[in-house]
C-alpha cells in the first residue's frame, strides 16, 4: 500500500512539474478563452486589447484598459493602467508611468516609482532606477543592485533565465547568476555574452579563450576563441574553431554535428541542420526530426512543430515523430509542450502529449 502511495506521489509530482497551466485563444465569437486538458475556460466575453502569454500564464488589457494576470486557476486584476508590460515564466512586470510593478506568482510588489527601461526574462525583472541612477535586478522575490553610475547608465544587452552580463564601471564586466553577482573581468573590447539557465557562456579577450561562468566559478572550455555560441537551461552548444558544433550537457562536452547549416536553443532544447536534414539531440542520442529543412518550425519545451512536406503540421514530441493536422497552410503556434493549429477563425485543434484535441 505504501509503494502505491508513493508510486502516486511521485507521478503528481511529475505531472505538477510538466503541466501547462494556459494557452489564450479567441473563438468564432471572439470570446477570450484558454485551453488546458482538453476544455477551454472563458477569460473575457470582448476581445482584448493586447495579450501576451506563457506556458503558466496570460496577461492582457481588456477592452476597458484594465490590466489582468490569468495564472490557469483563477484571474486577477493588477492595475486600472499599464502602459506597457512584459511576461516571463510566473511573472509579469508592467509600468504605469515612472512606477514599475511586478506580479510573481501571486505576490504584487512596486519595484520602484523612478522607473526607466526595464526588461523581463524566465524569472526575473531588470530595470533601470533613474533616482539612484542604478541598474537592479529582481529575482527570487528580491531586488538586487548590479550597479549604480554617475554619468550615463547602460541598460545590460545579455539577459537570460536566470542570467545577466553587464559592464559595471571601469569596464568591469560582471554575470548575474542564481542571485549571486560573478566578476568576470576587465575589458577594453566589447564581449559578447550568451545568457542562459544558470550559467554565461563568452569568449574571453584576456586569455583568447572561450569560457563559461557558473555561479560559483569561471572555466576555460577551449584553449582558443571560438565561432559562435549559444546558451540554454544548465547547457551551451557552440560552434568551435574547426566547425564542429558541440554542447556542453549534464557537465560534458558532447559532439553533435561537423559542419552545420545552423543550430538554434531553446531552454533544454537543441536543433541543428546538417546536410539539408533538421537534427535534435535528447537523453545522450541524435534524432532525426525531418529529413529535410522545414520552411517554417518552433520549438519550445521538449517538442518541435514543423510544416511538413504536405503543408501540414507535425510534430516531434516523445522522441517521436506525428501529424498533428493535414490543412495545408494552417497558422500554428507552440506553447510549452502544446501546439495549436488554427482551422479556420475560432476554431483549432491541440495536441499534446499525443492527444489530439478540437475546439
Amino acid at each position: 500500500m505504501m509503494q502505491k502511495f508513493c508510486l502516486l506521489i511521485v507521478l503528481f509530482i511529475s505531472l505538477q512539474l510538466n503541466a501547462q497551466r494556459v494557452f489564450p485563444l479567441l473563438d468564432n465569437l471572439n470570446y477570450f478563452k484558454s485551453f488546458f486538458e482538453g476544455s477551454t475556460r472563458q477569460l473575457d466575453h470582448l476581445k482584448p486589447v493586447d495579450f501576451k502569454y506563457s506556458e503558466e500564464i496570460i496577461a492582457y488589457i481588456d477592452n476597458k484598459s484594465d490590466f489582468f494576470v490569468y495564472d490557469g486557476v483563477k484571474k486577477e486584476k493588477l492595475s486600472g493602467l499599464a502602459n506597457d508590460y512584459k511576461i516571463g515564466i510566473n511573472i509579469v512586470a508592467w509600468n504605469t508611468g515612472p512606477i514599475v510593478s511586478v506580479w510573481d506568482n501571486g505576490r504584487k510588489q512596486t519595484l520602484t516609482q523612478f522607473g526607466g527601461t526595464y526588461e523581463v526574462s524566465d524569472s526575473l525583472v531588470v530595470f533601470e532606477d533613474t533616482r539612484d541612477n542604478a541598474i537592479r535586478v529582481y529575482y527570487n522575490g528580491e531586488i538586487h543592485d548590479l550597479y549604480y553610475s554617475v554619468s550615463n547608465l547602460y541598460f545590460p544587452q545579455y539577459i537570460g533565465s536566470n542570467t545577466v552580463a553587464f559592464q559595471g564601471n571601469g569596464n568591469v564586466h560582471y554575470a548575474f547568476i542564481q542571485g549571486k553577482i560573478v566578476e568576470i573581468g576587465v575589458f577594453n573590447e566589447n564581449v559578447e555574452f550568451a545568457t542562459g539557465g544558470n550559467l554565461v557562456v563568452f569568449n574571453d579577450p584576456f586569455n583568447q579563450s572561450f569560457a563559461v561562468a557558473f555561479k560559483n566559478k569561471i572555466l576555460d572550455v577551449e584553449p582558443i576563441k571560438v565561432i559562435s555560441y549559444k546558451a540554454g537551461y544548465d547547457k551551451f552548444v557552440y560552434l568551435d574553431r574547426n566547425n564542429n558544433l558541440k554542447a556542453y550537457i549534464n557537465e560534458e562536452l558532447v559532439t553533435l554535428s561537423s559542419y552545420p547549416d545552423f543550430y538554434e536553443v531553446f531552454r533544454g532544447m537543441i536543433i541543428w541542420g546538417e546536410n539539408g536534414v533538421l537534427y535534435t539531440f535528447n537523453n545522450g542520442k541524435r534524432y532525426e526530426i525531418a529529413n529535410y529543412i522545414p520552411e517554417e518550425y518552433k520549438m519550445r519545451n521538449g517538442i518541435v512543430a514543423f510544416r511538413n512536406l504536405n503543408g501540414g503540421v507535425s510534430v516531434f514530441h516523445n522522441n517521436q515523430i506525428e501529424i498533428v493536422s493535414n490543412l495545408s497552410d494552417a497558422a500554428f503556434e507552440v506553447n510549452g509542450n502544446t501546439v495549436r493549429v488554427q482551422v479556420n477563425k475560432g476554431n483549432y485543434i491541440f495536441f499534446k502529449n499525443g492527444y489530439t484535441y478540437q475546439q
